[in-house]
């Protein structure tokens, strides 16, 4: 299979997207560059979607998959079409699939399907009728599976970033059974030796002479045929589970923790609502302490400052009313003065000697006065005991200048609201990240587990029942006539033939894909550069193991290795699939360094992709496969290049020729 042209109209990203990937021969490799967020994801998922279609359920759906910059431009459409060719029969086919979506009158989505083989129309949709369409559909999907089966699809077109998930141990298994079954063409042999058990049993009953066993023969035949259709259904049913989950697992797993994360987001939302509220009540509190400074600032600021200034002055004044105060009666001082004064002018009060109104301070200044030296002048006579008492509680006021606290509180005030907005922000992204999630899948992928496991033990049970029939069976003795039958000799022969032939085909293909392996790991996986001695891929379908062994001897377990060589492991495993199986897809790879380190990185460019597949589509940033010394290395095994260029103003993706600048058919 090659695919030669995409185009997609109206899809997510892509306005009218038509994009040449064929490839030269010799030349295998398609480089598309983009930035995060440039588009690549969306061209990945535009090939996957022409060839398997979209899963649109509702007109919501349909909304977020149309490109933004077509609404009120462009018919409200989506159009995936995908040119690819394919060997049928040895000959080539050339294709073009087409895939179109959009909501009718009443808001539904609706899907038509129209696939060109080299002339010959498939057409069905969503108004076709019922046994038409199912004829149709069939047609198209049975080309589809010839190509690359859906089922296949996610190993040989996949995220690199993801692909360690593919070694957990359940998801490795089933790689490697289905590739074996399907791909490797093993399952038709099964398919085969299962007929020729079924028609040899029935061969049997016909022989049986007495009429009895006969009978009980056929009715253990007959159970051990309904047996088997519950596990053909059981199988079926435990198929698609399966496939659900793979392809819901990443989605549950980001719902999962969604569900987890919710209630931190809105626990997040509370503590931020509570920060600003809080910003807003130290905006309160502060604009109250602003006022009462204001209103005692004649106390706390101008006072203390005035008092600053004539420290020195008041200093001297009360210096030298001390030093008088020295000369007077050293018995009295002016606070007895002061205490006798009032005792003295209340008498003369009391008794009416007193002539004029005349108050303690005036007496005890006078009493102050007549007690001095008079030889000495005092240049502050003009001050009354009172104002020098002032003076001197003047220097000994306790004042409270609230403003530097002020001024800074208003800084860091400043800061805290310059944050309202950026917070208010972070509320409402917090918000959108709890509102439209579906978690309902949640509930359906864990039904979907839980009928993975009630299937397996059913088919089990089957199984089991199937065992104790077959016991029941082989008791019966079969008398046959003295002629030979070579029709009953020879089914009896083929079944074992078809299992023998199953047999020597896994026996032989294993061989080669762990020899391949065991040579592409000893170059790919730098960790174990030459070291790797043998890799064992077991020959039980029942009971698949996957080993890879040092040359001292020992295992080295998968579940110990780093990320990085996980990666290496598993895109070893799918080239050896690849090269081996009965399907040649291309391979399409995003985020292609997904976790390699550095030496991994140089390994993987010069030894992996240019032999990978006949067409192999990377999707890289310039961070992964780097211009100049990383772009050399593969730049002879590249038929194209281009670059994804994100337009955010009209909202589209434009296609550029070259690798972020880089020409390399200059």
């Amino acid at each position: 299979m090659l695919i030669k042209r995409i185009k997609a109209k109206n899809f997510k990203t892509y306005l009218n997207l038509d994009l040449d990937i064929s490839v030269e021969q010799d030349k295998p490799i398609i480089l598309i560059g983009g930035a995060n967020g440039g588009g690549k994801t969306t061209l990945f998922e535009a090939i996957y979607g022409a060839l398997y279609g979209l899963h649109i359920h509702s007109a919501k759906q349909f909304k977020e998959l149309l490109n933004a910059g077509s609404i009120g431009h462009e018919d409200e459409k989506i159009m995936l079409e995908l040119h690819f060719s394919g060997k049928v029969l040895n000959e080539d086919q050339q294709y073009v699939l087409t895939r179109t979506y959009m909501l009718n009158p009443s808001g539904v989505p609706v899907e038509s399907v129209k696939l060109n083989m080299n002339g010959t129309i498939f057409s069905y949709g969503t108004a076709t009728p019922p046994a038409q369409r199912a004829e149709q559909e069939a047609q198209v999907n049975k080309i589809i599976k010839a190509n690359l089966p859906q089922e296949l699809s996610r190993y040989f077109l996949f995220d690199a970033m993801e692909a360690g998930n593919l070694l957990k141990e359940d998801q490795l298994n089933r790689v490697i059974k289905e590739n074996i079954e399907n791909v490797m063409g093993f399952n038709k042999y099964m398919v085969m030796a299962k007929s020729a058990e079924s028609l040899y049993q029935g061969y049997t009953a016909q022989r049986l002479q007495v009429e009895n066993d006969k009978q009980e023969y056929l009715q253990l035949l007959d159970q051990k045929k309904k047996q088997e259709e519950i596990i053909n259904l059981l199988q079926i049913q435990l198929q698609d589970a399966l496939q659900y989950s793979v392809a819901n697992k990443e989605l549950y797993d980001n719902l999962k923790v969604g569900l987890n994360q919710e209630s931190t987001i809105k626990h997040k939302i509370d503590q931020t609502k509570l920060q600003i509220e809080n910003i807003h009540k130290k905006e309160g509190i502060y604009h109250d302490d602003l006022d009462e400074f204001v209103k005692e600032m004649e106390l706390n600021v101008c006072l203390p400052k005035m008092t600053e200034a004539i420290k020195s002055e008041i200093n001297l004044i009360l210096k030298v009313k001390g030093q008088q105060e020295q000369q007077h009666n050293s018995n009295i001082s002016p606070e007895q003065i002061e205490a006798i004064s009032k005792t003295i002018l209340q008498y003369l009060k009391e008794n009416s000697l007193v002539l004029k109104d005349i108050t303690t301070a005036e007496l005890v200044d006078y009493v102050i006065a007549a007690s001095s030296n008079p030889a000495e002048k005092d240049q502050y006579d003009f001050l009354e005991f009172s104002e020098v008492k002032a003076l001197e509680n003047l220097l000994n006021v306790k004042t409270n200048n609230t403003f530097p606290s002020l001024n800074q509180q208003q800084v860091e005030l400043n800061v805290s609201l310059n944050q309202i907005p950026l917070l208010e922000t972070q509320i409402e992204n917090m918000r959108a990240q709890i509102t439209g999630r579906d978690y309902a899948l949640l509930k359906a992928y864990e039904d979907n587990e839980s009928s993975i496991k009630k299937n397996e033990m059913g088919i089990a049970d089957a199984k089991g029942e199937i065992g104790k029939i077959e016991k029941q069976l082989h008791q019966f003795d079969i008398q046959t006539s003295q002629e030979p039958d070579p029709k009953y000799e020879a089914l009896g022969r083929l079944k074992g033939f078809f299992e023998d032939v199953a047999n020597r085909l896994l026996k032989v293909k294993k061989q080669q894909i762990e020899l391949k392996m065991k040579q592409d790991l000893n170059i790919n996986l730098a960790a174990y550069r030459d070291v790797i001695d043998r890799v064992e891929l077991s020959e039980n379908l029942k009971d698949l193991t996957f080993k890879i062994y040092h040359k001292a001897g020992n295992e080295l377990y998968l579940n110990q290795l780093n990320t990085a060589s996980k990666q290496v492991v598993i895109q070893v495993l799918l080239k050896s699939l690849h090269e081996f199986g009965d399907y040649d897809p291309p391979v399409m790879i995003d985020t292609v360094m997904g976790v390699l380190d550095e030496t991994s990185r140089a390994t993987v460019l010069e030894n992996y992709f240019p032999e990978l597949s006949h067409q192999t589509i990377l999707l890289s940033s310039d961070s992964e496969i780097r211009t100049g010394m990383d772009l050399e290395k593969i730049e002879p095994f590249i038929s194209k290049t281009f670059t994804l260029q994100r337009d955010r103003e009209r909202q589209l993706t434009d296609i550029i020729p070259g690798y972020f600048g880089v020409n390399i058919n200059e």
